[in-house]
């Protein structure tokens, strides 16, 4: 009997421990503190049907590497948005391809401007070479040439979003 009262006790005491923080992160102050990233994807149409579309490799690629980074923003992605408001924090990609330069490699191509609250970050044509191995599947290189990308970006809007205290940019 003193066992299943001392099982029962702890197992309540865990119960308690893991559900009453998790409670408190969830307060207006938390949920406040978090805003949106958007990404807005610009891509030209004339490119042809594939097995994996181009949007969704970006959305998917670009989206973990930005939460890899845990910042404190819920990223949000959409596909060629002309006509719709301005974000107030907006990566916007206007998608050139991944082609072949030289002989091996794959090169990610896509120019971005970065928008914080009004003001306006242009990235310029940012640029990832890749050189799949002998064999690598074609899918898996073209994921890797868009995460080098990803990369990039989010290094330069960690630089922007979250300076570093000694005033250091990376």
């Amino acid at each position: 009997m003193k066992t299943y009262l001392t099982l029962g006790t702890l197992f309540l005491a865990l119960f308690l421990a893991t559900v009453v923080p998790g409670a408190a992160q969830n307060t207006p102050a938390a949920t406040e503190a978090r805003h949106d990233l958007m990404i807005v994807v610009v891509e030209s149409l004339s490119h042809g049907s594939s097995e994996y579309n181009e949007f969704n490799r970006i959305d998917r690629v670009f989206t973990e590497v930005f939460e890899q980074r845990k910042w404190p923003v819920k990223i949000k992605v959409e596909r060629f948005a002309a006509n719709s408001p301005a974000y107030e924090t907006e990566l916007r990609i206007f998608y050139q391809g991944i082609r072949k330069e030289e002989i091996d490699d794959l090169t990610f191509r896509a120019w971005m401007t970065f928008n914080d609250h009004g003001k306006k970050h242009d990235f310029g044509i940012v640029r990832f070479k890749f050189y799949p191995r002998p064999g690598q599947q074609r899918e898996d290189a073209l994921e890797a040439a868009v995460r080098g990308a990803a990369d990039i970006a989010a290094t330069k809007i960690e630089a922007i979003l979250f300076p570093k205290p000694d005033g250091k940019k990376p």
